[in-house]
């Protein structure tokens, strides 16, 4: 059986989450910013033991890969780089868009545009855009990041806007004169949806690479004075000891 754990912190959600196939097993969300560091291994840890499913028994670890929150995204893949190098098994990654984009494919048809959408910052958003074609997402247009009057001027009226950028974005004049209330949905990445996405990419057999593999960050980081950054969550140095 294909089990695989999925990881999720490139927003202010932390989640984790087991798959088999298609059927998720599990999953636990944490809605508290800036706790990533100190929760996302407690959080595996509670969710394997709970599910009974030892770490050996899973066959791959896919894991959000941005575009989100630097530090988030640094330190998700850090943690699923260390538990994949340290129980020998495949390392996915699954852009934070498209697991965005996946919540959302119930209510979406062949003609709509689904365009997931996350705060940078000031007045910029990532983004992309896919279509359902054949019951499967196919991207449009590749991961950017872009001002919210020019994302309005891309996108058609019938286009819906999914995930939590949604909240900053629908106040925009030229938002609000183009689309519905309705065409904003924020619903939160979790990681269900990498899960999900990851389980299609093991069977195509698209695996990363545990030495070059690195977040997708889109824009160039700025650091922030007096935050700093575990070390080890830089290599996986001492996540092996957790597991």
């Amino acid at each position: 059986m294909q089990r695989i754990l999925a990881v999720e912190t490139a927003t202010k959600v932390c989640s984790v989450a087991v798959i088999d196939e298609k059927e998720v097993l599990g999953e636990i969300s944490l809605f508290v910013p800036q706790v990533h560091a100190e929760r996302l291994m407690v959080m595996i840890d509670n969710l394997l033991d709970n599910l009974r499913l030892p770490y050996r028994d899973l066959c791959a670890v896919a894991v959000s890969i941005g575009p989100g929150s630097f530090t988030g995204l640094r330190i998700g893949l850090s943690v699923a780089k260390g538990i994949a190098f340290g129980q020998n098994k495949k390392l996915i990654a699954v852009p934070t868009l498209e697991a965005i984009a996946h919540s959302i494919l119930i209510y979406s048809d062949n003609e709509t545009m689904i365009v997931p959408i996350l705060h940078a910052r000031a007045n910029e958003f990532y983004y992309s855009s896919f279509k359902l074609e054949n019951s499967e997402l196919k991207i449009m247009a590749d991961y950017k990041v872009g001002g919210a009057d020019d994302i309005a001027a891309e996108f058609s009226p019938e286009s819906i806007f999914v995930g939590e950028g949604v909240v900053e974005f629908s106040g925009y004049e030229s938002v609000k004169r183009k689309f519905a209330v309705t065409s904003m949905r924020n619903i939160p990445v979790s990681a269900k949806g990498v899960a999900m996405i990851g389980v299609e990419k093991f069977k195509r057999g698209e695996f990363a690479d545990l030495k070059t593999s690195v977040p997708m960050y889109i824009k160039d980081f700025i650091a922030v004075r007096g935050k700093t950054f575990p070390a080890e969550f830089h290599s996986g140095k001492k996540l092996l000891e957790k597991i």
